[in-house]
């Protein structure tokens, strides 16, 4: 069954802006996730700010991609984009240089966009990028 996806990390800056942006839902006290009315009723009845769900199947498919990734790659990502850890300490976590966490951060980004490519991630043949 071939299912249309709509575009999502189709590119190095859509991975890269939706790593930045992985934990905005979890962080309620920016109250960038509330959209209560300042007016009493007759606003939205929703509770939440639309943005809460909008990026949900994309922080969803960013998982499931990041599941394909070596633990290394991974490490760098989520240290890099979503705890916001510099790049020499991250080398100094890993015991590697600061060059090859910049190369780790570019070859793990472009390896979730290359998986998205794939017509049908669970059947995809992905040796490729192990």
């Amino acid at each position: 069954m071939n299912r249309e996806r709509p575009p999502m990390l189709d590119s190095f800056a859509a991975v890269e802006r939706a790593l930045a942006h992985y934990t905005d839902c979890l962080q309620p006290h920016t109250t960038s996730v509330s959209a209560l009315s300042r007016h009493g009723s007759g606003g939205e009845r929703f509770p939440f700010h639309p943005a809460l769900l909008d990026d949900l199947e994309e922080r969803t498919e960013l998982r499931r991609r990041m599941a394909w990734l070596d633990h290394e790659e991974a490490v760098v990502l989520v240290r890099w984009y979503v705890e916001g850890a510099t790049p020499e300490t991250i080398a100094r976590h890993l015991a590697r240089s600061v060059r090859h966490v910049y190369r780790c951060r570019v070859a793990g980004i472009e390896r979730l966009v290359a998986l998205g490519s794939a017509d049908d991630l669970d059947d995809a043949d992905v040796s490729e990028f192990v």
